[in-house]
């Protein structure tokens, strides 16, 4: 009963992020990726997208510092 609570709020915190105007049309593309590599598993999609956009920050910040050595 409690993981289908659980379940339910990551259907909407997906929904939202899906729906905002706001959103980048690249995060949509690669949450929607994520949804269909983990069918009936939206909080495997949705760590999976956490942990991708988490790598791509990190890549950037790399980036950012190797940038300000040159």
């Amino acid at each position: 009963m409690q993981e289908e609570g659980l379940r339910r709020q990551i259907m909407g915190v997906i929904s939202h992020v899906l729906t905002d105007e706001a959103t980048d049309m690249n995060v949509r593309m690669a949450l929607l990726r994520h949804l269909g590599e983990n069918p009936g598993s939206p909080e495997q999609a949705l760590l999976a997208h956490l942990r991708g956009c988490r790598g791509q920050d990190a890549g950037r910040a790399e980036g950012s510092a190797a940038a300000g050595q040159s």
